[in-house]
Order: structure tokens, then sequence, then C-alpha cells
């Protein structure tokens, strides 16, 4: 049961993210701005265009789901995973009312363990028809530790990550992060209708 108390990348790919901004590279990246915004410029309300965004592996109930990262209320996580940074998210950590569903649900994150975040729900199915009310994009972090004597493995569910901190081999600590990372496809439950899926072969 629940107490109160690794982005990995499928290798999809971005017009211009990558790396925080260091002071070394910022001419060139400013030069790639500049560029990106003349395209952009022009762009009307009658354009049709699309973007591309880094797509990341997650699990939901032993399932693959794949999802991408766009907003973090804490600086130094939006730096490294190249999002916006939005304090305001974490308004959305007001103590919750008694009958009323809240609006994040918890992500598990892997610090000392290279794995996809572990989501607790997801959209059944993707898009218009989502009958899964338990679903949310924004999620609150909470960081899983293997502990000292434990053998690390993947975990592909709410209930497996919650069964190894029964059994002592992991710790779960919540944090006040809020992440805006919606699911967009899953195999058994599809993926939103415009989505287009391009994966990078080595």
């Amino acid at each position: 049961m629940r107490k109160e108390t690794g982005l990995k990348s499928l290798g999809a790919v971005l017009i211009i993210c990558g790396t925080a901004l260091l002071a070394p590279e910022l001419a060139s990246a400013q030069s790639k701005v500049q560029d990106l915004a003349a395209e952009a410029g022009s762009l009307n309300e009658n354009s049709i265009a699309t973007i591309e965004l880094p797509l990341l592996a997650g699990w939901y109930q032993g399932r693959l789901v794949h999802y991408i990262s766009t907003d973090m209320s804490d600086q130094g996580m939006a730096r490294q995973t190249a999002t916006n940074y939005v304090p305001r998210l974490r308004h959305a950590l007001r103590p919750p009312v008694p009958g009323q569903p809240s609006a994040v649900d918890r992500v598990y994150k892997f610090p000392n363990f290279n794995q996809g975040s572990v989501f607790p729900s997801a959209p059944q199915p993707a898009g218009y028809a989502n009958a899964s009310t338990e679903y949310t994009p924004l999620w609150v972090v909470y960081m899983v530790n293997w502990l000292p004597g434990a053998t690390p493995r993947v975990l592909r569910s709410e209930e497996e990550v919650l069964d190894a901190e029964e059994k002592k081999l992991v710790s779960i600590q919540a944090t006040d992060i809020v992440v805006n990372c919606p699911i967009l496809f899953a195999l058994k439950d599809g993926k939103l209708q415009d989505l287009r899926i391009h994966i990078q072969r080595p």
C-alpha cells in the first residue's frame, strides 16, 4: 500500500534540445535559436507545422509507455532535461480537499539505477476516448533509491515499487517537484491520433 511520505530516452529527436546551455556553448546555441526564430517567424495561424521532442520510456502496470517532458517546477531538473522551468506548478500540491480528486499523481524516478520512470496511471486508450479517471499528465516526483545490499532490477509497476519498499530493498522519498509529462503512447492503449514516431537507428 502507498505511504504518504531515470529518464530513459528512446533516441527520438529534437529540433533544438540536448544539454543545458553552458557558457562555452552559448554562442553556437544562440545562433541556432536565431535560425529557429527566423524560421518560426514565418508561422501564422494558418500554418501547418510539426515539432519534434525526445520520446521517453517508462512503465505502467508492467507495460512500456512513452511520454514527453515539457515543464518542471524544479529549476535544476528543468536545466538537466532541457524543459521549461515553471515554479507555479508547485501550487498543484495544495492540500487535498476530502471528496475531491487531486490534479497530480505520483511518478517514481530512480536516481541510483538506470531505468524508466514508473507511472501509476495512463490514458486508456490514448486520445479523446480515454476512459481512465485516474490519469493526469501532472506528476509529483518520488525518488526511489536501491538500498545497500539489495540487487537492483527493473521495477515495472507501482505495485512492484511499493513491494520493494515493504521488503526494505528500496527507500522512497517524496519531493515537492511537479512535472508535466503527458503519456502519448502505449502498445496496449494506442497513441494520440496525430502522433508520429521516428526512431533513430544506430
